[in-house]
């Protein structure tokens, strides 16, 4: 019977190519410190961004937003000062004429300034608003001039001049004001948004610390490595920081619905409604009998305002959303546009019964309970609650900012506590096998 040859034995592998303990030590070290560095880097990085992000919305996009504002209300209130000053009985009223000047000039200034920051988009639009306001200024002066020499076609003049503002102009600043809004809530809504890239290195590295562990006590018969242990008490440490300090930064800068910069947004429409409504009201008048578009358009923009009943429209989704510092400035708002809808019925029921005379003394007359002071009171409670509004965005990114203060320099001091403590739990263990 032949005999059976034992199956022969593969070669153990040289020393040199196996894994030994104390090259695992190393590799396992490194590793650690690797992934300590890159979350490091990735929570700095993070943090100079929000920080960067934040100081760019308190600095210059809510600066930016706030030109927008300025541009497109002062504008509309040159269509309805000039409106207004057109019926004024007895000549033109030095009042109204040193406001529809001084809106041109805000106007101006804002519109230069716009142009320093604007996008391709904005420029284009500021360049209509640039190219038209001559034609419509010029426009004014020539209804003006034939105002004061009695030539009936004024009117038709300041009628195109409106149109040309409400058609061309406005919208033009309108978009530019909704650019640098979404610019404005974009910046916020990345400043608040959720560190993943530091949230998954921090898991890593919280993974990998438990991991070394696990096999320093099945290697060396120890239950702790204080080195270890030190390292995942910094690591704690880093993320219970960063989860308390992201929390008060995002908790003082809300975004969204019901946001101070969503409530910013809702004032100017509401502003905006108001000042075309004043103007439309007035060219009614001006057209003598001709002006059933423009009230329809009054009648349209008072709805969008404050709703058909007076308790709807920008006014209540403004005061559903407002806080302490503007609710009391949308409620009289709100007072004064249900007064100002009284008021207009009178004259509306004047000039329909063919009276003019009687209609334009109504919209003109003074003291204050007069129409023109409704009116003011209403555009200043407005003016009010968005200038509240605005102060509130540029306060909260202050804020956000601030709950960031130290935050960076402390992650650089744990990422090198952490690599330190890394190496102090390692370092013996590779030293026993030497």
């Amino acid at each position: 019977m032949p005999t059976q040859l034992a199956p022969a034995r593969r070669p153990a592998p040289p020393e040199s190519d196996r894994l030994s303990t104390p090259r695992l030590y190393w590799l396992v070290a490194v590793g650690l410190v690797v992934l300590a560095l890159a979350a490091g880097a990735a929570a700095v990085a993070d943090l100079r961004q929000r920080s960067a992000l934040l100081t760019d919305v308190s600095e210059v996009k809510a600066p930016i937003s706030v030109d927008a504002q300025t541009l497109y209300r002062s504008l509309a209130d040159a269509d309805a000062t000039a409106a207004t000053a057109f019926l004024s009985t007895g000549g033109e009223s030095s009042g109204l004429r040193i406001r529809y000047l001084d809106d041109l000039a805000q106007a101006s200034a804002a519109l230069t300034i716009a142009l320093r920051d604007a996008d391709d988009s904005e420029t284009a639009r500021l360049q209509v608003v640039a190219e038209q306001l001559p034609v419509y200024t010029g426009l004014v002066e020539t209804a003006r001039s034939n105002q004061r020499l009695g030539v009936p076609l004024g009117g038709a003049y300041l009628r195109e001049a409106s149109g040309l503002m409400q058609q061309t102009i406005l919208p033009a600043a309108a978009g530019v004001f909704d650019s640098t809004h979404r610019r404005l809530v974009g910046e916020q809504e990345e400043a608040d948004g959720f560190p993943w890239l530091t949230a998954f290195f921090g898991l890593l590295l919280a993974g990998g610390l438990l991991g070394a562990q696990v096999l320093l006590a099945g290697r060396s018969r120890r239950t702790f490595n204080l080195g270890l242990v030190a390292a995942s008490g910094i690591t704690a440490l880093a993320l219970l920081w960063s989860v308390v300090a992201l929390g008060a930064s995002a908790g003082r800068l809300e975004t969204g619905r019901g946001s101070p910069a969503e409530q910013v947004s809702v004032l100017a429409n509401a502003g905006r409604a108001a000042l075309q409504a004043r103007a439309n009201e007035s060219l009614t008048l001006v057209a003598r009998g001709g002006g059933a578009a423009f009230e329809t358009q009054f009648t349209a923009q008072m709805d969008e305002l404050a709703g058909v009943d007076g308790r709807g429209g920008l006014l209540a989704t403004a005061l559903a959303q407002a806080g302490a510092g503007d609710r009391v400035f949308i409620e009289q708002a709100r007072a004064e546009a249900d007064e100002w809808r009284t008021l207009h019925q009178e004259v509306r029921a004047a000039d329909n019964g063919g009276d003019w005379n009687t209609a334009v003394e109504l919209a003109t007359a003074t003291g204050d309970k007069a129409l023109p002071a409704v009116f003011a009171r209403l555009d200043e409670a407005l003016t009010s609650a968005l200038t509240a509004g605005n102060e509130q965005v540029d306060r909260q990114a202050g804020d956000a900012e601030g709950a960031l203060t130290g935050l960076t320099a402390g992650f650089v001091l744990l990422t090198a506590g952490l690599m330190a403590a890394v190496g102090l739990g390692f370092r013996p263990r590779i030293g026993e096998y030497r």
